[in-house]
């Protein structure tokens, strides 16, 4: 989604399927059973999302908003903020400490 191109997925374990089946859902790609699919289903997918005009608009907007929000640097100041505030409080990061 952040360089806006679609997704073929192929979950394998845990929360691959949740993730696969909103993937699908959400039509920002396809999600193929890694141990059903065939050749010809692949390449039907791979022809489905390249050839969406629609997907492509839609995707090229999703990544601009999600480049936008800048989210490495706001996730690394949390993480920062939260690190501090450890070592202000005299913590030392441990549980029970």
């Amino acid at each position: 989604m952040h360089f806006g191109k679609p997704m073929i997925v192929l979950p394998l374990f845990w929360d691959q399927y949740d993730n696969a089946q909103r993937v699908d859902e959400t039509g920002f790609g396809v999600r193929l059973d890694p141990y059903r699919f065939t050749p010809d289903d692949m390449r039907a997918a791979i022809d489905r999302l390249l050839n969406d005009a629609g997907l492509a608009s839609r995707l090229a907007s999703v990544s601009v908003s999600i480049r936008s929000a800048d989210g490495l640097r706001v996730a690394a100041d949390a993480i920062e903020k939260i690190g501090a505030a450890g070592v202000e409080a005299g913590s030392s990061g441990q549980a029970g400490a």
